[in-house]
Parts: structure tokens; sequence; C-alpha cells
């Protein structure tokens, strides 16, 4: 991948827009959108998703915009998110950044996994089927090999791997574009009148219900970073901010039309009962089984793309962290292929060991990517952060991109409070196991574990946050779910 470890320059810069794009389309672009109708439905009424969007809009425009303007204001910086945190608020933070991304990245792997195999579940009852969807034993082992078939496909080569994400992508905005069209076909008026007019107070305020909606919408947007990540193998800098600001705004049509379409086709309490894939039972609604199976199909093919995605993502950051020192440099190792062959089986390994966790404790789908979305929320804070100070530190402020730099800033800390404490908490012990992963790489490197005040009370923040989360799930004060 990269010839040379000692540095962030690539020897070579292979990456066209389109390949940027699609492994940023692909990224954002996993399990969410097919399930999204139901697991929005499940917690907000018609209105609250209508209003939701409407800020899911204006916030994730102003967070793309955060990172194209880094990358335009700092384009010497080509270790994406990880190096937005890093060069702003030290080495610590940056640390920290990444490892909440990695893990964030291999979380979202494993809820694409037991997505993949609950979606077989209505082919094939050995996967299972209801709350058991790829829960049994067989989607488990499954689960497993699946995770060594894409190890192998990214050790053959990272551009090699674009390009089977390209094709991937190609059949994810076919189906995705004819989910669209039956959707529009079976959309009635009266029916969408009569679900905006339905107010589902048994669900809660309508602020209650446009909260608990963030976590799974913000997990539909999840790798909109991805192409700031890989800016270090583009061909243009250029092409990096448009890929970026390409895919949100697609990605937002794409999901606003599938999530608000259904309550124009059936009702608000049927979309709440549907099953993994709930696109897949819509389409049923409207043209019959045959509709169904065909996403059921494009989802699965989908899926395994966003999969191959994600963990090209998890190897690369914790790569660009290893050569910039951050974390321990046996991560740096590259295979023949120049593939960063430790850091891709550091992750190969840490999604085995969740799949097994997975299995053990019963966790489902849901719970998967909310904890994923949940890790993620600050180093997208800390990216839209780094953007407002560059804003602020120039000579001169352009006040169009002050107000773009709030409205990111307000919005990730928006996000961290609509997310919920108990998922906070729950990342604050991962957090905290990163720690032993720092210090490591600190003493390779004869450097202090902590440079100044700023990084000892986050150090103890963390520390403090992790006990008390870890005491609270233990005695059943967190319960997930």
């Amino acid at each position: 991948m990269v010839k040379n470890t000692s540095t962030n320059n690539a020897d070579f810069k292979d990456l066209t827009f389109f390949a940027l794009f699609s492994l940023t389309f692909g990224s954002i672009m996993g399990s969410g959108v097919f399930d999204i109708p139901q697991n929005i439905a499940n917690r907000a009424g018609a209105i609250a998703v209508v209003l939701n969007w409407v800020i899911v809009a204006i916030g994730m425009i102003a967070l793309a915009w955060s990172f194209v303007y880094i990358s335009a204001r700092r384009p010497d910086i080509k270790s994406g998110i990880y190096g937005y945190a890093k060069f702003g608020f030290g080495d610590f933070v940056g640390f920290n950044s990444a490892w909440g991304y990695w893990l964030n990245a291999i979380l979202a792997n494993a809820s694409y996994l037991i997505f993949i195999f609950a979606t077989l579940g209505n082919f094939f009852g050995i996967f299972g089927h209801g709350t058991s969807a790829g829960g049994t034993l067989q989607a488990f082992i499954g689960e497993s090999l699946l995770i060594w078939v894409v190890h192998i496909v990214i050790s053959i080569g990272i551009k090699e791997a674009s390009y089977i994400n390209i094709m991937i992508t190609t059949v994810k905005l076919l189906a995705l574009g004819a989910i669209i069209v039956v959707f529009c076909y079976g959309f009635q008026w009266h029916m969408f009148k009569i679900n905006m007019s339905t107010l589902d107070l048994h669900l809660g305020s309508m602020l209650t219900q446009i909260k608990s909606t963030m976590l799974v919408t913000v997990w539909d947007f999840v790798g909109i970073e991805a192409a700031c990540i890989y800016a270090i193998y583009a061909k243009s800098m250029k092409d990096v901010a448009k890929a970026t600001m390409l895919s949100v705004i697609v990605v937002l049509i794409i999901d606003t039309l599938i999530s608000v379409l259904p309550f124009g086709i059936i009702t608000t309490a049927s979309v709440q009962t549907l099953q993994t894939p709930s696109t897949a039972g819509i389409m049923a609604a409207v043209i019959g089984s045959i509709g169904g199976n065909l996403i059921r199909f494009s989802a699965l093919i989908s899926v395994v793309g966003a999969l191959l995605a994600w963990q090209m993502l998890a190897t690369n950051i914790v790569y660009l962290s290893a050569i910039d020192k951050t974390m321990p440099r046996i991560l740096t190792k590259l295979n023949k292929k120049l593939v960063p062959s430790n850091a891709l089986l550091f992750s190969s390994l840490t999604l085995q060991l969740f799949i097994v966790c997975a299995y053990k404790s019963g966790a489902i789908y849901l719970n998967m990517i909310q904890i994923a979305t949940s890790l993620v929320l600050l180093p997208y804070l800390l990216a839209a952060m780094y953007a407002f100070k560059l804003i602020i530190t120039d000579k001169k402020i352009y006040y169009y991109e002050l107000i773009k730099g709030i409205v990111a800033v307000t919005y990730s800390i928006w996000l961290i409070y609509a997310g919920g404490l108990k998922y906070l908490a729950i990342s604050s012990i991962m957090y905290f196991i990163g720690i032993f992963v720092f210090y490591k790489a600190r003493r390779e490197n004869g450097q202090k574990l902590l440079m100044n005040k700023f990084e000892v009370l986050m150090f103890l923040v963390i520390i403090v946050t992790a006990i008390s989360a870890f005491v609270l799930w233990y005695n059943g004060t967190i319960v997930l779910g």
C-alpha cells in the first residue's frame, strides 16, 4: 500500500474521483438504508421522522463541509479524521479519535455480519428468524468464515479491493433506485396524510421522538469521512472534497425518500413491525413477494460491499496512526502487495472477538449500530472543532464559514446529547482499554504518556467515566436495548 512507512506520503496516488466516491458512498450505504423505515418508525411517528431529516440535512452537510474545509486549508494532513484531531489538539486526543473510529468500524462490521445472516434467515431457517435472526450457531459459523474471506480479499491489495467496491456500489445504486421507484409507485397521499396527522404520544414527546432517531439516522451517514481517510492515495485533494460532498447529498436524498415514502404506503404501526430488512416488506406490500426477495438479495450484496469498505477503513486508520507513532509500530508492517498486514490482522481478530461476544450475549443488530455510532461521535466532534479552530485563527474571518463551523460543532454536540448517556458510558469503557495501547506506543518512542494538563484532564475523565459505567453496567443500572 505505502512503501515508505516513516512518513504519511504515499508513493503512488491511484484513487480517482469515482473510486473515492465509491469508497465513501459504499462506506455510508451499508445495512442501515435497507432497514431504516422500521428502525426509525419504531422510535418516532411520521411527523417526528420528517422533522428529524430536516435537522440531519442541516447538520450532516455542515459536518461534511468541516472535512472539506480542513482538506482545503490543510492539504498536508492526509491521515483523515485521526490527523484532524492530532494536529488540532495533540497526540492523546488524536489517538482517542483514531481508536474510537477504529472501534466504530469494527462494530459496524459486526452489525453488518449479523444483518447479512439475519437476512439469509428469510431463505434458510438455520440462520434464525425474528428475535433469533443472525444469532444461531450456524449464523455464527458463517459470520466467522466471512470475516476471513474479506481478510483475504483485502490482503490482495487496496486498489484491487476498491475495484470490487466500485462494482458493488453500482449494484447498490441500481437497487436503491428501484426501491425509490417502487415506493413512489405505491405512495398514496391519503395514507400519508393519515400518518402525518397521527401523534404517536406513546413513543414520547416530539423532542423525545426526534432524539431517539438520531443514532439511527447518524448511523446511515457514518462513513462521510472515508474519502478524507484515503486522501493519502487520492490523485487530487479536490477529488476528496467533491467525493465527500456528493456522497452526503446523494445519501441524504436516498435516505430521506426511503424513510418517509413508506408512510404513504402502509400505516405507521405496520412499518414498526416489519422484519429485517424492512424495505423488503414494503416492496412486498406494493408489488408482491418477488419484489421483497429481490431487495433482500440486493441488500446482501450491498452490505457485503460495506463490510469490505469498512474493514479497509479500519485497517487504514490504525496503519496511519502507527506510522505516525501514535499506535504500536508493529502495525506498520506491509505485505508484498503493500497492504498493512498486521493492521489488517489486528482488525480481523478484533472483529472475530466481537462476533463471539455478540453470539454469547445474544446482542441484536440495533444494539450493535447504536454502540458503534456512539463511538464515532467523539471523532466527529473533534473534526468539527478543528475546522472551527482553523476559521477563528485565520487572519481574516469569513462569517459564512464561521456560521457553518458553529453549526457543525453544535450538531456534533447535539448528537452526543441525543445519543443517550448509556451508550456514551459504554463507549468510555472502550476508550479506557485504548489507553494501554497508547501507552505501549509512547514507550516504544521513549515519550511521556501525557504531555500537558489538557491531556491529563482528558485521561482522568475517561478513567472516572469508564469505572463508573462498568459499575453501573455490572449492577444492572445500565441495560442495553
